[in-house]
């Protein structure tokens, strides 16, 4: 139970409260009964002595005691004694009490034993009659302890009701908690106000209404960027074609070669738009299509002969080896986009003449994908930092707009796939891993690596554009 659960604060309040109360009610019981007590039995010695003491003629014979009658038992014994102070009758010779000189009542302790006395002289004799104070003592602590024990009984009892009594409305702020933990940016609703206790509403509404401040901050941005990338969408591709007739008439070849420059800026706007407007849509409330089923390695050889132009461009020594298939359910268009964008991250970031490896194994049990490149890696303190948004490492020579990785990652948890970016042992380079935990593997009989060879094309396929259709491969 940890330290901040409302059932430990009550009992840890309560507990100690229960057991002031128990010494509370035992202490004033101590005092109140053994005054009471007191009283009554000194009420009984005075009487016991004066029928003694009344009595005519010769001192009458009296019942002997036993110590058992006398100390367990609290029984008063009597002493009297002549004219001449000589002891006539008693009934406990066993206790050696003097006759005291005084009248009234006194405390006299004899050995390890005290005594309650009274003493009462006639004309003539002298009575005195006795009693245990320790069987007083005894009698008191009993009667305390039985008006205390109720109480402490009322701790272990208060601790099952409180912990059991506590059970429902505990229940209730944890449906609140769950409904709270399901919340996301793209679908943020309102926390269940009836499940929750009355001390805990005004807290649950207050959250509600930070929610729906949040929802429409979140709507507010998607529509923005939505927005923004459709209305920019349509003046770049008119640029795009003013600019490749412009190009036809340009014979200077300065003059061209700052048309090329130009083209490739549009270039990267165009494709910056394009990622805009996947990552509203990946962010978009509405309902995506359903997962299917996927088979890995099919889609992997199709998107890496979309890059493979590019990687010959580049010269890049782009390979693909499997030792297993694997069936996932995932949404298609998303899975085609991280992998895309996993791949367009290691092109891009792989010197000419590199090597980036395609994967598809299993490690420790599950379906794993790696992605790995030899490039320049990044900087281990600034890995958990490379799938925020528009992030990009100070001083790369690559250009880019920093949301490749971020889309990835929202694609890869919106469709339960481990996603991680590592530097490779050796230094050399960066690996991705995709990992399917609930992938069906299908071993295939013949563990050859696969080698995809990119077919003669007319054009290279856009960067990363999951639009495009796949260039046909050979396995």
């Amino acid at each position: 139970m940890s330290k901040d659960s409302l059932r430990k604060q009550l009992m840890t309040w309560l507990m100690p409260l229960y057991v002031v109360a128990a010494i509370v009610a035992a202490t004033v019981t101590y005092h109140v009964y053994g005054n009471m007590v007191s009283v009554f039995m000194d009420n009984q010695l005075r009487l016991f002595a004066d029928s003694h003491a009344g009595a005519s003629g010769s001192a009458p014979a009296l019942r002997p005691l036993t110590r058992h009658n006398v100390v367990e038992k609290g029984d008063m014994f009597v002493q009297i004694w002549d004219r001449s102070n000589r002891l006539v009758a008693t009934s406990w010779p066993e206790l050696d009490l003097k006759r005291q000189t005084a009248q009234g009542f006194h405390d006299v302790t004899i050995g390890e034993s005290r005594w309650r006395v009274y003493t009462l002289q006639s004309p003539d004799r002298t009575v005195q009659s006795a009693q245990s104070l320790q069987f007083r003592r005894h009698l008191v602590k009993s009667q305390a302890f039985q008006v205390a024990l109720p109480v402490l009984l009322m701790i272990p009892i208060s601790g099952c009701f409180l912990w059991f009594g506590m059970r429902p409305a505990v229940r209730r702020l944890e449906l609140i908690s769950r409904a709270a933990a399901q919340q996301d940016e793209h679908r943020l609703t309102e926390l269940p106000v009836e499940h929750a206790p009355c001390e805990i509403k005004p807290l649950v509404m207050a959250v509600n209404t930070l929610l729906a401040r949040l929802r429409n901050a979140f709507m507010a941005q998607r529509r923005f960027v939505q927005d923004a990338a459709h209305e920019l969408r349509t003046p770049i591709t008119a640029m795009s074609l003013q600019l490749e007739n412009l190009k036809s008439r340009m014979p200077d070849a300065s003059s061209a070669e700052q048309l090329t420059q130009l083209e490739a800026g549009l270039a990267r706007t165009k494709r910056l738009v394009e990622q805009l407007l996947r990552l509203a849509r990946q962010e978009s409330p509405r309902p995506t299509d359903p997962p299917v089923a996927i088979q890995l390695d099919g889609m992997l050889k199709s998107s890496i002969a979309d890059f493979m132009a590019l990687a010959d461009k580049r010269k890049i020594d782009l390979g693909y080896a499997a030792d297993i298939d694997a069936t996932v359910h995932a949404n298609e268009d998303e899975l085609r986009s991280l992998i895309h964008n996993l791949l367009d991250n290691a092109l891009r970031y792989t010197p000419p003449g590199g090597i980036v490896d395609v994967t598809l194994h299993r490690d420790t049990g599950v379906v794993t994908v790696e992605i790995a490149d030899n490039g320049t890696g990044i900087p281990a303190e600034l890995l958990p930092r490379v799938f925020d948004r528009f992030f990009r490492i100070e001083g790369a020579e690559t250009e880019g707009s920093g949301l490749g990785l971020a889309i990835a990652k929202n694609a890869a948890d919106r469709n339960r796939c481990g996603l991680e970016l590592m530097n490779r042992v050796d230094g050399s380079g960066l690996v991705a891993k995709m990992r399917f935990e609930a992938a069906t593997v299908i071993v295939q009989p013949s563990a050859k690596p696969a080698v995809v060879e990119q077919e003669e094309t007319s054009a290279p396929p856009e960067l990363a554009d999951e639009t495009q259709p796949p260039n046909i491969a050979r396995v």
